[in-house]
């Protein structure tokens, strides 16, 4: 599928949750469907994502309403900066509010979120990545996202890159032998494929196979034992690139920045972000 279609169908599918039949308030309340104006404000400084949303709702609810965009995909936004502004149905504009504003507000929260950390750390020859901590149905919305924040994307799902982890090596019953036949022949079949493994301890440093790993990921170490395993692969001539994870926060990822790493990945770019204050105010009918 691809992702105007995913949009499209993700949209849709809000819009059933959200207005499975009628809007009751307007049959309450309303007889007359007049054209009426309305403009999307932010009422905080952040980093605007959404476009596509824009456009994909008004073309599935009421191609009628016509827009004019202020704003592009990564510009910063302050307070009342007026981002978008609407003419048309009064019903079309009240059925889309909320799951525009839904919509718009989490996605630009991950945008601000993401610039905040890549402005912490200040460092562009280290990449802030996201995670695959994302909200379910949403993760191609959120990493492109996490782009307009100026961070990266880590791998988009299972079939993008192999990531070994403490559960896969369980299954090999952590035979070294096994594991460096079974890296060696994968790395032979697929060389195009990244091959990422998570390390735990400076022990695994030393005696893991990695000669075939392309991203070596220190999980969880203090900046000491994180120069310490450096050290460790110098000493090996392991070339792979280094990422560090894990208990990574606003607070203290600027401490990581004069570190021989390569890549920072944050799962909080994604999954505990706070939205960003967005409001659509309504004028009267015209």
């Amino acid at each position: 599928m691809t992702m105007n279609a995913a949009l499209h169908t993700l949209i849709q599918m809000a819009l059933d949750e959200d207005c499975p039949s009628t809007d009751v308030t307007i049959d309450c309340l309303l007889t007359q469907n007049s054209n009426i104006c309305a403009r999307l404000i932010a009422k905080e400084t952040g980093v605007f994502y959404g476009e596509n949303i824009v456009s994909t709702i008004i073309n599935i609810v009421d191609p009628s309403i016509a827009f004019t965009s202020h704003i592009k995909d990564g510009q910063t936004v302050n307070t009342a900066h007026p981002l978008f502004t609407f003419e048309g149905p009064a019903f079309s504009l009240l059925k889309i509010e909320r799951v525009m504003l839904n919509f718009l507000q989490r996605l630009s929260g991950i945008a601000t979120t993401a610039q905040h950390y890549v402005s912490r750390l200040n460092k562009p020859n280290i990449h802030v990545l996201d995670t695959r901590k994302t909200t379910p149905g949403y993760r191609f919305l959120e990493k492109e996202a996490v782009k307009a924040g100026g961070a990266y994307n880590h791998r988009q799902n299972l079939s993008d890159m192999v990531l070994i982890k403490e559960n896969h090596l369980e299954q090999l019953d952590n035979e070294k032998g096994q594991l460096k036949d079974r890296l060696q022949n994968y790395k032979q079949a697929h060389p195009n494929k990244k091959i990422l493994i998570e390390i735990e301890t400076l022990n695994q440093l030393d005696t893991y196979p990695l000669e075939n790993i392309d991203i070596i990921m220190f999980d969880n170490f203090s900046i000491p034992d994180v120069n310490t395993g450096i050290a460790i692969l110098t000493k090996r001539n392991i070339p792979a690139q280094i990422e560090i994870s894990g208990g990574i926060t606003l607070e203290n990822i600027a401490s990581y920045r004069d570190l021989a790493i390569h890549r920072i990945s944050v799962g909080a770019l994604t999954h505990s972000v706070k939205a960003l204050d967005l409001s659509l105010l309504f004028a009267k009918p015209v």
